[in-house]
């Protein structure tokens, strides 16, 4: 190869690395496995940037730089230990939940099954909506498991679901009085 362009080249590389550099934009991860984060209300599964410099067969740096996302994995439900003794009584609940929205008055069902005070199970239906609620509703419906299933019914609160930010609150006042209904 001829000594000027393998100067220029290296002199390139080095360029390009002080200036990812200064920019702040190279990220090290290492082969291990990513942390496990937990995701909570309607905030998107995290990612991490991985950053590798690949170079071809003949040993020449001339790859180049490729930056992908890589999901981090969500943990697994939450178990109950051994010894726990339940808050609330095994069994399958219900109520309506309402709450105000700019339309009047909203409602939705709510039922919960409940073992060692996890719930294994939730259904949410509409009851009594305007068209822009009944909207908002089913966007919380095809979103609200994620949050609820696995979880311990003591410390469930929803926000903001899908994008629904008053279904919750509906959802919400559903859960207090199966927590009622379901106290040992």
């Amino acid at each position: 190869m001829n000594p000027i362009l393998s100067l220029y080249k290296k002199i390139g590389i080095a360029l390009g690395v002080v200036v990812l550099g200064a920019v702040g934009t190279v990220t090290a991860v290492s082969e291990k496995k990513a942390p496990v984060v937990a995701v909570t209300n309607n905030v998107p599964a995290p990612t991490a940037t991985v950053s590798r410099w690949f170079s071809d067969d003949d040993g020449e740096d001339e790859g180049g730089n490729r930056t992908t996302q890589t999901p981090v994995p969500v943990p697994p439900p939450a178990t109950t230990p051994k010894n726990y003794v339940s808050t609330y009584k095994n069994g399958t609940y219900s109520a309506n939940g309402t709450y105000s929205s700019p339309g009047g008055q909203d409602q939705i069902a709510v039922t919960i099954t409940l073992v060692n005070d996890i719930v294994t199970d939730a259904t949410v239906t509409s009851v009594i909506a305007d068209n822009t609620s009944l909207k908002y509703q089913n966007r919380f419906i095809s979103g609200y498991k994620q949050y609820v299933v696995g979880q311990n019914i003591s410390s469930l609160n929803l926000t903001v679901v899908s994008g629904s930010s008053l279904t919750p609150i509906g959802f919400n006042d559903a859960l207090a009085q199966i927590k009622a209904q379901a106290k040992v």
